[in-house]
């Protein structure tokens, strides 16, 4: 617990910590219960249901698919459970990511001259993660309130100038600033581990992240003009 603590109030000096000493089992199980109990707080309810069927009609008419009362009935029988692990920024925090973050980590570190252990790596994208359980503890209790899965703290949502479901408004709702603290976190912790400045791998990791969100926003945008 010290160190989930220490990431938020002194990430440079936790991160090089980690690096030193790269356990991580601890963070890791901490993060995935975190999650969980949002995910069974939410769920459980009348709202949680509801919001997990609202989102994939969401989804698929932004696609550009129809769901007929036959459809939609069905959803509310059976809710899609997987729908709240892929909406609202919870994909960052499942271990497939985690664990592919961590290569990719290493493989910045490589294009850079650098050698990182994948287990270093994975404790740094562990540690990271902690700020997407914050984001999580934050935003359940407004899913409740928003009877939404969306995430409510995405860019996109402080520019309600932008037209709905225009491209720009797909591509900032894409992203979080919980996302962005964790990419900061990332370049912090990756430049502990190679020994040099971690803005030299916060650009990249930010291109990365926003270029990932254009072409999810951009594939939404086509296929749901068809």
């Amino acid at each position: 617990m010290r160190r989930v603590i220490g990431v938020l109030w002194h990430p440079r000096q936790t991160m090089a910590e980690v690096v030193a000493r790269p356990t991580f089992m601890a963070a890791w199980v901490f993060l995935l219960a975190v999650l969980a109990v949002c995910a069974f707080a939410l769920l459980s309810t009348a709202v949680g249901r509801q919001a997990l069927v609202d989102e994939r009609v969401r989804v698929v008419e932004a696609l550009g698919g129809r769901v007929d009362d036959v459809a939609y009935a069905a959803l509310q029988a059976n809710p899609p459970w997987l729908v709240y692990l892929t909406s609202g920024g919870r994909l960052l925090l499942t271990p497939m990511i985690t664990l592919l973050g961590a290569a990719g980590l290493m493989a910045l570190a490589a294009l850079d001259g650098a050698k990182v252990r994948y287990v270093v790596a994975l404790a740094v994208t562990v540690h990271a993660s902690v700020v997407l359980a914050v984001q999580q503890i934050v935003a359940t209790p407004l899913h409740f309130v928003r009877e939404s899965l969306t995430s409510p703290t995405n860019v996109g949502g402080l520019l309600p100038m932008l037209a709905e479901g225009s491209l720009p408004a797909r591509w900032l709702g894409s992203i979080d600033w919980f996302g962005l603290w964790w990419i900061w976190l990332l370049a912090v912790g990756l430049g502990a581990a190679t020994g040099k400045s971690g803005r030299r791998y916060l650009v990249r990791l930010l291109l990365a992240y926003v270029g990932v969100a254009a072409l999810a926003a951009a594939v939404f945008a086509v296929l749901g003009a068809e």
